[in-house]
């Protein structure tokens, strides 16, 4: 029967055949990886002693850097190769904000509503007609990431869309940059900044400057643009070489750290640096999938394809929705957190369900790219992009076009200078 409805899902799905293969397969298991996490933590389930799934679930917050490395490599592509001159600031922000807030700002309201209804539910708390209009401004602004209490005030998820706007704000110096200096060097500065930024914030830390346990320290401060631009770069520098058509060369030689960075990554999590490391790793595989290794097509899986179409849905109401589950099964009495992570787990596809009627009702009318009519479904939107021309450049525009976080394509200036959509991640 599962087998059954999943071919109904995906059976109306086509890949092109010269779009880049596995990347919104790559979107979905990230976004999965991160509900994973959250489950985790709401069921209160002890994994921690479970050697692997612990270490896996336990990290899952870093599915966050998947998605940065993604965006870095979306956005810069369609000016790699020496096409920066084409990027146009005002029409870049504009396409993001065309593409990104609908669906996120319907998501803003549904958390508010949640939260003023579900005082009691774990992971909310009571809040107060001004607590609530600080919370609502400050995440209709984006700016719900540079304070501790609205960090994770309405949806613990929506911090990450707060950094990726630091982002495109941050991408025209980075293309200046480019443009003066050459991408290794912007590259080699960005990265070197993030670096600094990080050791300076733990040596606060550890002068006892700042709490250990501090929200501050533990989350807002680390989480700013400076405490993440290395991997949104990484992707920039993955951009270009599949640009440059030397993705595949690349990929052959470093495909082999794969396994040891990431356990390095998976080891140090909790280190200020560790995200250096799994953007390394995510960089890497990145470099594999768009080089079509054979390994990694399991990831062009088509229901894996399609929920990773509506990967940026999924991750804007997956958290509430869960706590509101968690809620309701402490509610009937089920007290055992290991049943309840079972219990949340098997509820999953009513969590992706949630995140389906939002991308159909919404999110699906901001996907530009296509000449046709607006999809119907996450499949429909994923096939409905047109087939452009052969090459390294136009085999990514399926992508570009259909990337939760803009809407156009690799031949259009403005937004990723064409297009380009994100989904954020948390």
């Amino acid at each position: 029967m599962l087998r059954s409805a999943l071919a109904s899902f995906a059976d109306s799905f086509v890949l092109p055949a010269n779009r880049v293969p596995g990347i919104d397969g790559l979107r979905a298991l990230a976004a999965l990886w991160v509900v994973l996490f959250h489950l985790n933590v709401l069921s209160g389930a002890p994994l921690a002693q479970v050697p692997v799934v612990g270490l896996f679930l336990r990290s899952g917050s870093t599915g966050v850097s998947l998605f940065l490395v993604i965006s870095g490599f979306v956005l810069y592509l369609p000016f790699a190769a020496g096409r920066h001159g084409r990027f146009k600031t005002g029409d870049f922000l504009l396409r993001r904000a065309r593409r990104l807030l609908p669906a996120y700002y319907v998501a803003v309201v549904l958390a508010l509503g949640l939260n003023l209804i579900g005082a009691d539910w774990p992971g909310y708390r009571p809040l107060t007609a001004i607590d609530a209009a600080g919370q609502l401004l400050s995440h209709l602004a984006l700016v719900q990431t540079f304070f501790a209490d609205t960090f994770y005030g309405l949806n613990g998820a929506f911090w990450s869309l707060g950094l990726e706007w630091q982002l495109y704000l941050a991408l025209p110096l980075l293309l200046w940059g480019v443009s003066r200096w050459g991408l290794a060097r912007t590259a080699a500065a960005a990265i070197a900044c993030n670096i600094l930024y990080r050791l300076i914030l733990q040596l606060t830390v550890d002068r006892g400057l700042l709490g250990t346990n501090d929200v501050i320290a533990t989350a807002v401060l680390p989480n700013q643009l400076l405490g993440r631009w290395a991997e949104f770069v990484f992707g920039m520098l993955v951009a270009e070489a599949f640009a440059t058509g030397r993705h595949r060369d690349l990929a052959r030689r470093l495909v082999w750290l794969l396994p040891p960075l990431a356990l390095a990554g998976l080891l140090a999590v909790g280190n200020p640096l560790s995200h250096l490391l799994f953007g390394s790793v995510f960089s890497i595989l990145l470099l594999v999938v768009a080089s079509d290794a054979t390994w990694t097509r399991p990831l062009s899986w088509r229901p894996l394809v399609s929920l990773g179409v509506m990967s940026f849905s999924l991750y804007l109401v997956h958290q509430p929705i869960l706590q509101a589950l968690t809620f309701a099964l402490r509610s009937l009495g089920v007290t055992s957190p290991f049943v309840v992570f079972a219990s949340l787990v098997a509820l999953l596809p009513a969590v992706v369900f949630c995140a389906w009627l939002l991308f159909i009702s919404v999110e699906r009318r901001t996907i530009a790219g296509s000449p046709q009519k607006e999809p119907r479904t996450p499949e429909i939107a994923a096939k409905s992009v047109s087939a452009p021309q052969p090459g390294p450049l136009t085999q990514a525009r399926p992508l570009l076009a259909r990337h939760a976080g803009s809407a156009s394509t690799v031949s259009q200036p403005g937004l990723n200078g064409s297009s380009s959509p994100f989904p954020p991640a948390s």
